[in-house]
């Protein structure tokens, strides 16, 4: 592994970088080491055993996450919010040229600019919205995993514990 220094202006060398460069350079390598994704036997359950993490079997190329349902239950908890927040920023996105962050205000910004003689500054602009418009797909994609999860996971979960709503 080699590791890059960033030198900074003033002469100082970023910590950081060095850092986060260990790190995943360390992490790669103790992945690439021979046996890692090798099969491990079944977990036995037992009435003592308190799970701090989740556990990963892999037997026959299929790949098993077993998680805690107390974790599950904590994710579980978060997705509707999530998938407000997506909801929110989708909206966002659409909105009319007087929303501030949609694609609209932005292609209005770049007008704005190409009629004040800046065109770089607005073709930076539309640049910009039609990332953000093309983000939309991403969160439309996102969204339908977390409806898919919470219908597939969260729902017979809460059934199953009895705490659904």
């Amino acid at each position: 592994m080699t590791a890059h220094l960033t030198i900074h202006p003033n002469g100082r060398r970023s910590a950081l970088v060095v850092l986060a460069t260990a790190a995943a350079g360390a992490l790669l390598t103790v992945t690439a080491l021979p046996g890692w994704a090798e099969s491990s036997p079944a977990p036995t359950p037992s009435a003592t055993s308190t799970s701090t993490g989740p556990t990963v079997t892999v037997q026959d190329g299929t790949v098993t996450l077993t998680l805690d349902a107390a974790r599950v239950e904590s994710l579980c908890e978060r997705v509707p919010v999530a998938q407000k927040r997506i909801a929110t920023r989708i909206a966002t996105i659409q909105g009319g040229s007087d929303v501030a962050g949609s694609s609209a205000a932005l292609h209005k910004r770049a007008d704005a600019a190409r009629a004040a003689g800046h065109d770089v500054a607005a073709a930076r602009l539309d640049e910009r919205a039609t990332r953000r418009t093309d983000r939309v797909t991403d969160l439309e994609r996102i969204a339908t995993r977390l409806d898919a999860a919470e219908t597939a996971v969260c729902g017979p979960l809460a059934a199953q514990l009895g705490t659904a709503s």
